[in-house]
C-alpha cells in the first residue's frame, strides 16, 4: 500500500515494463513511483491501462471494483470472500456489545495483535516470497487451480468469484494468471485490513472514558486534537488513493507491472511512504481521545511493525524493480547486450582493443587516498589506529568522562551542570557561528584552500582537514547534549505514566533523528554531507567530488529543502522530554536558531550563487499546504513556486547515491549471553539429528530402487593448474579420497537416478563435519543447493540469476534390477531405466569459503539422503598461478564455449597476451591486475539458465531427450562473468552490498595475501575504483608486507 518513491521528478514518467526471464532486461527501467496516479479515466480518455507480465506478456488491465462499494452496498451480490470478511467483522461488534469491560478488552487486544501480525508477518511473507521467487503465481501454477484442464471444482468455484467481483470489461480467459492470482490476494488483503481496522476501532471504544485529566480543560483539548489527526489520517487516505489507484493500494507490482502515466501530488509531497508515515496519524489520535497509555503504546508497537514491514518487505522489492536491479540481472543484460553487438568490423575492434588494452595507462585516473579511507561520520568508520579517531576519543575522555566520573565520586551534581551547559554553549556556537564564518569566507574567497596551497597543501588536504574538524565539531555538541541531560536527569515524585511516556516521546525523537539525519547521509554522500560543493565546483579539484555538480531534490529533499533545519535538532528536544531539563530544551532552541543563522547567512547566498535558479523556494510540504489552501478557497490565494524553479528533482550539494534508507535493527549481545545461545543451539541441532535418524526409515522406505542412486565429482581445475610442483601436490590429493578445486572455481558432478524419481530431487553442499549422519542432513545448505532434474512446475519458481536448476539430463541407460527399496516393486522387477545427467554449481550456489566438503543428494523436497559424493576440498591457488588456474570457465559448464557470454575465454587470452605464468612479476600492477580481473569475475559470477522444452525430433536429439520423452524440459546453463577490462569499475553502477564486499576482500586474501575491510572496498567502489586501482593497491601492500617480512627472516 505504499507509493514508490525512489526518483521522485515531479511531472510525468513511465511504468517501466518487464520482460520474461529471458528477456526481462531489454527494457530500460526509468521509474519515480510504483502507482497509478490520475488514471486516464480523468483525463477523459476511456481506454485500459495495458499490463506486462514478468514473461512479457501484454494485456489490458480491467478496471475493478471499490472495496467498499462491494461489501457494503447491499444491492451488490456478495462472494463467499465478501461473506467470510463480513462474519470476522461481525464478530468484533458481538464481542463489544456481549462481553464485560475487562474480558471485551483482553479479547479485542489479542483480536487487533492476530490481525496486525497476519498484515505485518502473513501479508509481509507471501509478497516477499512473490517478489523473490514469484511464489504466489507459481504455487497456483503447479496445483493448476486457475486451470480449466486441472482445476475441477476449486477452478469453477474461484472463476465465479472472480468474474462475480468483476465488470464487463473483464474476461477470466483473457488475462494473464499473475492478473486473476493478484485478484484473489486482494480478497485476503481486504479481509486482513478491515479486521485489523475493526479490531483497533472497537478496542479504542472500550477505553474512551477512561483517562484522568489533572484539569478540566485538557479533556476537550485532548479530543479536539485527537479528531484533528484522525480528520487528517482520513485525508491522507482518500488523496493516497486518488493517486495510487487499487494496483499500487494492493501491491500489484508484487505481481506484474503497467504503462501509465504518473502525477505525484498531493500527499506524496508531504512525507516519504505516507501511507506508512503521516498515513498512521489516526492511531495516535484514537490514543488521544481515549485517553489511554495502553491505547497509545497498542498503537505505537502497530506503528513499528508497519515500518518493519515497509524495511524488510517493501523497500527491497522498490530497489530490485525501479532503483537497482540485482547484480544478476545487471550482469545478464550487459552480457547479452555484449554478445548482440560482437558482429563489429575489424577496426573497430583494433580500436577497442587500443583504448581499453592493459598498456594504456593514461586512461587510468590516479585516486587519492580518501578513496580508500572512509571519512569518520559521526561514529561510523571509527579506526583506533588513525591519529585523528584517538585524538577525539581523547578530547571525549576529557570534555565528557571526567566530567562524569568526578560527578559520581563526589556528587557535586550542580557543579558538573553548570560546566557541561558552558562547555555546551561553547560547541554550538564554534559549530555553528565559527565554522559557518569559515565556510562564508570559504565560498567568497577560497580561504581555507588558500591557506593550505600556501603552507604547501592542496584543495584535497584543505578539504580533508575540514572534513575532520567538522565531524569532531558535531561529535562534541552530541557528547555535550548528553552531559548536559546526564546532569540534569531529575524526575523526583513524577507518577510512573508519565515518566514512561515522556521517556517514550524521547526516544522516539532520537530515533526519528538517527533516520532524518541517515536519509540525509543517504542522498548528500560524504562530499555534500561535509559542504563540498564550497571546496569545488567541477569532478576534477576533489577525489569525493561527483561527476555532475548540480542540485537536485530527491529523498528526504523533496518533502524538506533543509531537513537539517528543520528536524535535525529532534534528538536534542528528546534529550529534554527524557532528562525532563528546561535547560536541555534551551541548549536545543540555541542550537536551532544558530542552525537557522547558519542556512540563511551561509548556506542559502552559497547555493544561490552555484546554482541559482535551481535553488527551490517551496518545500514539497509547503507547496501541497497551498494547494490545498487554493483547492479549499476556490481561487489561487498562493502562487505555485515550482513556476519560478528550473528542476525540482534530484539531490541537494551532490548525487553521491540514491539508495533508499533501510531501518536496520541490532542486537548487541554481550559474551555469555552468546554463549549460552551457541551452546543451545548446538543441544537443539543434536537432538534433532538424533529425533531425524530416527524417522529416516519412513522417508526413505518410499524410494524405489535407491541403490541406483548416485554421485560422482568431476575433476576441477586443480588437475590443471599451472607449475611442476603445485600440479604434483593437486595431483596427490585428488588421487586420494579428496577432490581439490579453486575457490569461485564452478564444480560439475553427475548424477544418476531411476527414471520414476522425485522431480524436487536436489543436491547440497555442506562442511564435511556439519551433519551427525549419513541418513539425514540436519543443517541448512545456505542456498548451496541445486535440483538435479527439475519439472515444469518447479520450475515455475525459477527468476533470473539463479543456480538451484542449473543441471541437465544427458541420458537413459537399462539395469538389472537385482535390488531396490520396495518390495512390491522388486517383484516384477527386471529390467529398469535410469537416468544420468550432470548439474552445475556456480555462483551463489557455491560456498565461498576454503575448506572441506561434501555433496549430499536428497529425496524430493525432504533431508533424506539417497547418496553422498567424496569428500572435496577448496583452497586457493598462489596468485601466480591464478590467470591459468582460473582462466576457462565455459570449459567446465553445461555448455559449449561458444554458448556462454563471448568472453568467457578472455582470461586465458590475456594472460597468453601479457605472458603471465607462474614466475610471472607481480610487483607489476598491470599483471597482477589481470590475475585480478579473473578473481573479481569468479567472485561474482552469474548463473544465466534458460528453460528449453523441446519440440522437434531434431531438438530432442540435439538435447538427448528421444529416450526421455519429447515434452521433458531442458534447463541450459551459462556461466557469466561481469567484468571484461582491468578499467572495469569493480562493481555495477559503483555499489558494492556488504555481503558482496565481503566475499571480494576474502577472495583478494585468499589468492593475494591481503586483506582488505569490507567498507574499505565499498568507499573504494562508491567512487568507481577499477580493478587496475585495487590491483595496485594490492601491489603496494604485498610490497610493504614483504619487505617487512624479508627484514624479519635476515634477522
Amino acid at each position: 500500500m505504499v507509493v514508490r518513491q525512489r526518483q521522485q521528478k515531479r511531472g510525468n514518467a513511465s511504468v517501466p515494463l518487464a520482460g520474461n526471464i529471458q528477456a526481462a532486461f531489454a527494457s530500460t527501467v526509468d521509474v519515480t513511483d510504483n502507482a497509478v496516479a490520475h488514471s486516464s479515466e480523468e483525463n477523459g480518455e476511456h481506454q485500459l491501462p495495458t499490463g506486462r507480465t514478468p514473461d512479457g506478456k501484454a494485456f489490458s488491465v480491467p478496471k475493478t471494483r471499490d472495496m467498499m462499494q462491494s461489501l457494503f452496498n447491499p444491492l451488490t451480490p456478495k462472494t463467499t470472500f465478501d461473506l467470510v470478511t463480513l462474519l470476522a467483522l461481525s464478530t468484533h461488534m458481538l464481542v463489544s456489545l456481549a462481553f464485560p469491560l475487562a474480558a471485551k478488552r483482553m479479547i479485542l487486544m489479542t483480536s487487533f495483535a492476530f490481525w496486525r501480525l497476519c498484515y505485518n508477518g502473513g501479508l509481509g511473507w507471501i509478497l516477499n516470497w512473490q517478489s523473490s521467487r514469484h511464489g504466489l503465481v507459481a504455487l497456483f501454477k503447479r496445483k493448476g487451480w486457475l486451470d480449466p484442464g486441472r482445476g475441477g471444482k476449486i477452478y469453477v468455484w474461484l472463476r465465479g468469484e472472480l468474474e462475480a467481483k468483476m465488470g464487463p470489461d473483464y474476461s477470466f480467459e483473457s488475462v494473464p494468471i499473475e492478473f486473476n492470482v493478484w485478484l484473489l490476494y486482494r480478497q485476503l488483503v481486504d479481509l486482513i485490513l478491515l479486521n485489523d481496522f475493526a479490531a483497533y476501532f472497537f478496542l479504542c471504544s472500550c477505553y474512551i472514558g477512561s483517562a484522568n485529566d489533572a484539569e478540566p480543560w485538557h479533556s476537550p483539548l485532548r479530543i479536539a486534537g485527537g479528531m484533528i489527526l484522525l480528520a487528517f489520517n482520513l485525508w491522507v487516505k482518500v488523496d493516497a488513493h486518488r493517486v495510487v489507484r487499487d494496483y499500487a493500494w494492493y501491491w500489484g507490482d508484487f505481481f506484474f507491472l503497467i504503462e501509465q502515466t504518473l502525477t505525484f501530488d498531493g500527499v506524496f509531497e508531504m512525507a516519504p511512504h505516507p501511507m506508512y508515515s503521516i498515513g498512521y496519524a489516526g492511531y495516535y489520535g484514537g490514543s488521544l481521545i481515549t485517553g489511554s497509555y495502553t491505547v497509545f503504546y497498542i498503537s505505537l508497537a502497530a506503528h513499528m511493525l508497519q515500518f518493519l514491514f515497509l524495511s524488510f518487505v517493501e523497500n527491497p522489492h522498490i530497489e530490485k524493480t525501479y532503483e537497482r536491479p540485482p547484480l544478476a540481472v545487471q550482469v545478464i543484460k550487459k552480457s547479452r547486450t555484449r554478445r548482440l553487438s560482437l558482429p563489429l568490423s575489424d577496426s573497430t575492434d583494433e580500436a577497442t582493443k587500443d583504448a581499453s588494452g592493459p598498456c594504456n595507462k593514461n586512461s587510468i585516473r590516479e585516486k587519492h587516498s580518501s578513496m580508500w579511507r572512509p571519512d569518520l561520520i559521526v561514529f561510523k568508520h571509527f579506526d583506533l589506529f588513525r591519529a585523528s579517531d584517538i585524538l577525539i576519543v581523547l578530547l571525549l575522555t576529557y570534555s565528557v568522562g571526567v566530567p562524569v566520573c568526578f560527578m559520581w565520586i563526589t556528587g557535586y551534581t550542580q557543579m558538573v551542570l553548570k560546566y557541561a551547559i558552558v562547555q555546551c554553549i561553547g560547541w554550538i556556537l564554534f559549530r555553528t557561528l565559527a565554522l559557518g564564518l569559515l565556510l562564508k569566507k570559504q565560498s567568497t574567497s577560497q580561504l581555507i584552500t588558500r591557506w593550505y596551497i600556501k603552507r604547501g597543501g592542496n584543495s584535497e588536504e584543505a578539504f580533508s582537514s575540514w572534513r575532520a574538524v567538522y565531524n569532531t565539531a558535531m561529535i562534541m555538541t552530541y557528547a555535550s547534549f548528553g552531559l548536559v541531560a546526564l546532569a540534569a536527569y531529575h524526575w523526583g515524585n513524577a507518577d510512573y505514566g508519565s515518566i514512561v511516556l515522556f521517556h517514550t516521546l524521547g526516544f522516539l525523537l532520537i530515533g526519528f533523528h538517527v533516520w532524518s539525519s541517515r536519509s540525509v547521509y543517504d542522498i548528500l554522500g560524504d562530499f555534500g554531507w561535509f559542504y563540498g560543493d564550497f571546496f569545488a565546483r567541477d569532478s576534477s579539484m576533489l577525489s569525493l567530488a561527483p561527476t555532475d555538480i548540480k542540485l537536485y531534490y530527491t529523498g528526504i529533499y523533496r518533502y524538506l529543502n533543509n531537513p537539517e533545519k528543520v528536524i535535525g535538532q529532534a534528538a536534542f528536544y528528546g534529550l529534554a522530554l527524557i532528562s525532563r531539563s528546561q535547560a536541555v530544551f534551551a541548549l536545543a532552541l540555541l542550537l536551532q536558531m544558530c542552525t537557522f543563522l547558519f542556512g540563511a547567512y551561509v548556506e542559502m547566498p552559497h547555493m544561490q550563487k552555484i546554482y541559482g535558479a535551481q535553488v527551490r523556494r517551496d518545500s514539497g510540504i509547503i507547496r501541497t499546504v497551498k494547494n490545498a489552501v487554493n483547492k479549499g478557497i476556490g481561487q489561487s490565494v498562493f502562487l505555485d513556486s515550482a513556476l519560478h524553479v528550473e528542476s525540482e528533482s534530484g539531490l541537494l550539494h551532490s548525487t553521491a547515491s540514491d539508495s533508499s534508507t533501510m531501518v536496520h535493527l541490532l542486537a548487541n549481545t554481550t559474551k555469555p549471553v552468546r554463549d549460552i545461545l551457541l551452546e543451545t543451539k548446538d543441544l537443539i541441532s543434536i537432538t534433532t539429528a538424533r529425533i531425524a535418524e530416527k524417522t529416516v526409515p519412513s522417508e526413505l522406505s518410499k524410494v524405489d530402487y535407491p541403490a541406483f542412486y548416485s554421485l560422482k565429482l568431476l575433476p576441477g581445475r586443480a588437475l590443471n593448474a599451472c607449475g611442476i610442483d603445485r600440479k604434483k601436490e593437486t595431483s596427490a590429493k585428488n588421487d586420494g579420497n579428496k577432490n581439490v578445486y579453486y575457490l569461485g572455481e564452478s564444480i560439475r558432478v553427475t548424477w544418476q537416478a531411476p527414471f520414476g524419481h522425485s522431480r524436487r530431487d536436489w543436491i547440497g553442499i555442506y562442511p564435511v563435519t556439519a551433519n551427525f549422519s549419513n541418513q539425514i542432513t540436519t543443517v541448512s545448505s545456505k542456498g548451496c543447493y541445486v535440483y538435479i532434474h527439475p519439472d515444469e512446475n518447479l520450475l515455475t519458481e525459477m527468476v533470473v540469476g539463479d543456480s538451484v536448476f542449473a543441471s541437465r539430463v544427458q541420458k537413459m541407460v537399462s539395469f538389472k534390477a537385482n535390488s531396490g527399496g520396495n518390495k512390491e516393486k522388486r517383484r516384477g522387477a527386471g529390467v529398469i531405466q535410469v537416468l544420468q545427467g550432470e548439474s552445475l554449481f556456480s555462483s551463489v550456489a557455491l560456498p565461498f569459503k576454503t575448506g572441506t566438503y561434501e555433496m549430499r543428494l536428497h529425496h524430493g523436497g525432504t533431508h533424506a539422503v539417497l547418496a553422498q559424493s567424496r569428500p572435496f576440498e577448496i583452497t586457493a591457488c598462489d596468485a601466480n598461478d591464478v590467470m591459468e588456474a582460473l582462466g576457462d570457465e565455459c570449459a567446465l559448464g553445461l555448455q559449449s564455449p561458444h554458448a556462454g557470454t563471448g568472453q568467457a575465454n578472455e582470461s586465458d587470452t590475456l594472460g597468453m597476451r601479457t605472458g603471465t605464468s607462474r614466475s610471472a612479476d607481480l610487483e607489476d600492477p598491470e599483471v597482477l591486475s589481470q590475475a585480478l580481473l579473473v578473481v573479481v569475475n569468479k567472485t561474482f559470477t552469474v548463473t544465466d539458465s534458460h528453460v528449453i522444452a523441446p519440440s522437434s525430433p531434431r531438438e530432442s536429439e540435439k538435447h538427448n531427450m528421444n529416450e526421455i520423452g519429447i515434452h521433458d524440459v531442458v534447463v541450459e546453463t551459462d556461466v557469466v562473468e561481469p567484468l571484461e577490462s582491468i578499467h572495469d569499475v569493480i562493481a555495477a553502477d559503483n555499489v558494492l552490498e556488504e555481503k558482496q564486499s565481503k566475499r571480494l576482500g576474502y577472495a583478494i586474501k585468499a589468492y593475494f595475501g591481503v586483506e582488505f575491510a569490507a567498507d574499505v572496498l565499498v568507499h573504494a567502489a562508491k567512487h568507481g575504483a577499477t580493478v587496475y586501482d585495487v590491483g595496485k593497491r594490492i601491489v603496494e601492500a604485498r610490497k610493504a608486507l614483504s619487505l617487512y617480512s624479508s627484514t624479519n627472516i635476515e634477522a
